[in-house]
């Protein structure tokens, strides 16, 4: 028969060396994947924000011209 190309030691020595590579993977995977979860919902909070700064520069300008046409309004019914 043809000699073996690796000893029994060497075999275990590397299948427990790939062994502990895929687990430092995994490690990796699952932090990978927490941080896209973080930046996920940073984002979405981001977006909400924008969407409330838009909604508040729509209303701002529309309050103040509404607060102007009733003191308008106040000055005309009490000085008039």
């Amino acid at each position: 028969m043809g000699e073996n190309w690796y000893s029994n030691k060497e075999l275990f020595e590397k299948i427990d060396a790939l062994y502990k590579e895929i687990s430092e993977l995994r490690a990796d995977l699952e932090s990978t994947r927490t941080l896209i979860r973080d930046y996920n919902n940073l984002r979405e909070k981001v977006e909400e924000t924008a969407t409330r700064v838009h909604t508040l520069m729509w209303a701002v300008p529309v309050l103040i011209a509404g607060l102007g046409l009733f003191l308008t309004f106040l000055n005309f019914v009490m000085g008039g």
